[in-house]
């Protein structure tokens, strides 16, 4: 594990003496920090690596209240995730508090994961590599093999970021109890599977565990779901808004019929539909091409494991009497017989279409799509759209009806004109990749093959007013 720290990544402008006076200034505290003044609990907070890469400690946590102690203040809007869960107050403090917090942050990483990294034959070495990956906040783990061993990364918030370096036992110990796990063989082939990992804490991990062939020997990528944080998402927290939104929420208290989803993001848009339909009075199943995640309660079938067509579990599934049933995969017209004959005899069938011209007729269709969403910084920039552009996005889109659902939901004023609006244009920083960080989603709901609310290109719109997309992503949905 790589031992040396790496304090202040980005140059920090100004002194001390600087900052007290801004403190000063704007009504903040400014603070010094010993060891015990920082609450182990709130260190925590903030994952390592977004702490070292924003200058930001947690350093104090009484009930909901988390205070934070910055460099620079411009640097609170990255740590925005926070505010799901605590109240947070900025302190401005010395470089050298800093630095002692992130020295003793790193300690207790070390002293808690490190050695036992460094032990190449140890058997819980993929335990303790996946406890430090969730401490840190990471939905996926990438080792990738070199000639001189290992190098692990984390993706945290959507972004790639180094971890650390491990031997090439101490790898190739990691990837074998993998394999052993998944029941995955060796060879010249990617391999994909799914496994379940008890850390001993009383929460399963579940894990998609990807390899890929290289030339100097093999990449593994394990995605990773902590079950019981996995639930809550919501159809707004998805982007759903207006009509539509209203829409679905009907069709989901009718518990009967056939509800498809199309597009990118169909995969979670299928789980989320499905948690909200979980309730004890209701029995609901799913058929499966490879579950990506449990759900308490459910009666999950992964084709993976049974060897049958998805048309033979599907109607196996359809004979225990369920309430509702997802289908993560139609591709095949008996399966969507199969799903439009249990909609119409009073089943609630939620299917992932991989060909939407298999069930025209459902009762509700939803569209979806991702684009890119804005870094925090577009809002130095807006402009109004060019003619060009106008004319474009006119050829997928009644701007009328993006103006009116504007006007709607009280996002712009009752008397605004589409030919004043202004739309955000991305900028670069060093935060992000050309302006962009992150997915946001886009959604079109029909009924009857008549579109409710906003199609694809008009919620691209929408949502590019308020800040959360350009116009350049949205005009990718009419290509």
């Amino acid at each position: 594990m790589e031992r040396e720290i790496r304090w202040l990544k980005r140059e920090v402008l100004g002194d001390d003496d600087q900052r007290h006076s801004l403190a000063h200034q704007l009504g903040v505290p400014f603070i010094t920090l010993a060891h015990s003044d920082i609450a182990l609990e709130a260190l925590l907070a903030i994952p390592e690596p977004l702490a070292r890469e924003y200058n930001a400690v947690g350093y104090a946590l009484n009930g909901h209240t988390l205070e934070v102690a910055l460099l620079n203040l411009d640097d609170m809007e990255h740590l925005g995730f926070l505010e799901a869960r605590y109240r947070v107050l900025p302190r401005l403090t010395t470089a050298d508090s800093l630095r002692g917090a992130l020295r003793h942050y790193q300690r207790h990483l070390y002293q808690t994961y490190g050695s036992a990294l460094e032990r190449e034959e140890s058997p819980n070495l993929l335990d303790t590599l996946l406890r430090h990956a969730l401490a840190a906040g990471a939905s996926d783990v990438h080792l990738e093999q070199g000639a001189e061993g290992f190098l692990i990364r984390y993706r945290i918030r959507g972004v790639l970021r180094d971890a650390m370096a491990l031997s090439g036992a101490a790898g190739k110990n990691i990837m074998s109890t993998l394999r052993g796990l998944a029941g995955l063989s060796g060879g010249a082939l990617p391999h994909e599977a799914r496994v379940r990992v008890d850390l001993g804490y009383g929460e399963d991990i579940a894990v998609r565990v990807s390899t890929v062939p290289l030339l100097q020997g093999e990449k593994m990528v394990m995605s990773i779901v902590r079950e019981k944080a996995r639930r809550g998402y919501t159809l707004e927290g998805l982007g759903f808004h207006g009509e539509a939104l209203e829409r679905v929420h009907r069709s989901l208290l009718r518990r009967s019929g056939l509800i498809t989803i199309a597009g990118p993001g169909s995969s979670t848009l299928l789980y989320t539909l499905l948690d909200m339909l979980n309730t004890p009075e209701c029995s609901v199943a799913t058929v499966e091409r490879a579950v990506a995640h449990t759900l308490p309660r459910v009666a999950q079938a992964d084709l993976g494991q049974t060897g049958l067509s998805m048309g033979a579990v599907l109607r196996g599934v359809l004979r225990s009497d369920p309430d509702i049933v997802g289908v993560d995969s139609v591709g095949e017209q008996e399966v969507a017989v199969l799903a439009a004959a249990a909609g119409k005899r009073g089943v609630l069938v939620v299917a992932v279409l991989d060909d939407a011209l298999l069930l025209p007729n459902a009762d509700v269709s939803i569209k979806t799509a991702l684009l890119r969403k804005l870094c925090s910084k577009h809002f130095l920039d807006t402009r109004k759209l060019t003619r060009l552009e106008s004319d474009t996005l006119e050829s997928g889109a009644q701007c009328a009806r993006v103006l009116g659902a504007l006007k709607e939901e009280g996002r712009v004023a009752k008397d605004a004109q589409w030919k004043d609006l202004q739309f955000p244009r991305a900028i670069g920083c060093s935060e992000c990749e050309g302006g962009y960080n992150g997915l946001i989603g886009i959604q079109e709901v029909s009924v009857g093959g008549e579109v409710l609310g906003l199609n694809l290109v008009e919620d691209g719109l929408f949502k590019a007013h308020q800040g959360l997309t350009d116009i350049k992503e949205v005009e990718k949905l009419l290509f």
